[in-house]
């Protein structure tokens, strides 16, 4: 008899229907089966920890936001971002308390299950979470995968196997396509960085930059975060912040030009970054590191 845990579901904290299978024997030895399918809605934010699940867990978050730990990483997903977890493996997850998230999920296992999986890590760098480009591909699978759970028939089985197959071979599909189109933006990138390298004084660099891609500023933000590592506005006010430190070591130029020059133009943020940064403020810095002061 086949069984997994209760995942998301706590009596008062979420809204859920979910189907909990037993495959027959046949179906588990030699196909992929489904454990268990279904959808929620978070009530309030709770943190739910799970490990050691002979299960593989797909769950898409279709509306609200959330996060979610695996393999010593922390994700911050949000509504249109997928997750696939190898539940033997340590993981949590918790709902936003401001935007409780809603998720469609199945718990399956079987045939190829884990090869399927390693394929997908290695296609997907290693990560757990990918954003296709349409989630509700994934949404109509689950949808179909619960009323063929609710027929508790062979068939039925057969179908959900095939269906499961199906559903495998998407997310690799997804997660290559994802990695084609990050590594196109990279090429892109490259160029947008060397432009806010030269450009950074400039008051519209981001928006100037997102136009050179054909992108908003907050999906160019979100590209270079995926890519650097960094937002988009930190990576500018970095770029500024040692230009002003450049300026007071190279010049004696006066505060407020260095202010205006470097980009920053507000002198409240450049007080705060020289003492968060520096410990010190730019007229100390400026004393310390100029060398025509000395």
């Amino acid at each position: 008899m086949s069984h997994t845990s209760i995942l998301f579901a706590e009596e008062g904290i979420t809204d859920s229907r979910r189907i909990i299978h037993t495959p027959g024997d046949f179906v588990k030895k030699n196909l992929l089966y489904v454990q268990e399918v279904g959808k929620l809605r978070s009530l309030k934010a709770h943190k739910c920890v799970r490990e050691n699940l002979a299960s593989y867990l797909f769950f898409c978050v279709t509306e609200g936001r959330g996060s979610v730990i695996t393999r010593g990483r922390q994700y911050e997903v949000k509504k249109g971002d997928c997750i696939l977890l190898n539940c033997m493996e340590y993981y949590e997850h918790e709902s936003s308390e401001e935007e409780p998230w809603e998720l469609a999920w199945v718990h399956y296992n079987g045939a190829a299950a884990a090869d399927y999986y390693a394929l997908f890590q290695e296609k997907n760098q290693g990560g757990n979470v990918f954003t296709p480009q349409d989630m509700h591909v994934f949404i109509g699978m689950i949808e179909q995968l619960m009323q063929l759970q609710a027929q508790k028939e062979l068939l039925a089985e057969l179908e959900s196997s095939k269906l499961l197959l199906e559903f495998q071979n998407t997310i690799l599909a997804c997660v290559m396509q994802q990695k084609s189109v990050k590594e196109r933006h990279s090429v892109k990138l490259n160029a947008i960085r060397e432009y806010l390298n030269e450009h950074y004084s400039e008051e519209s660099v981001s928006k100037d930059a997102a136009a050179k891609v054909g992108v908003t500023e907050e999906e160019l933000n979100t590209i270079f975060m995926d890519t650097y590592g960094i937002a988009l506005y930190d990576y500018v006010l970095h770029r500024r912040f040692n230009a002003a430190k450049e300026l007071l070591r190279f010049s004696i130029k006066p505060i407020h030009e260095v202010i205006e020059e470097s980009g920053i133009r507000n002198s409240d943020l450049f007080r705060r970054l020289f003492l968060d940064s520096e410990g010190m403020s730019a007229e100390e810095y400026r004393m310390k590191w100029a060398q025509w002061v000395k």
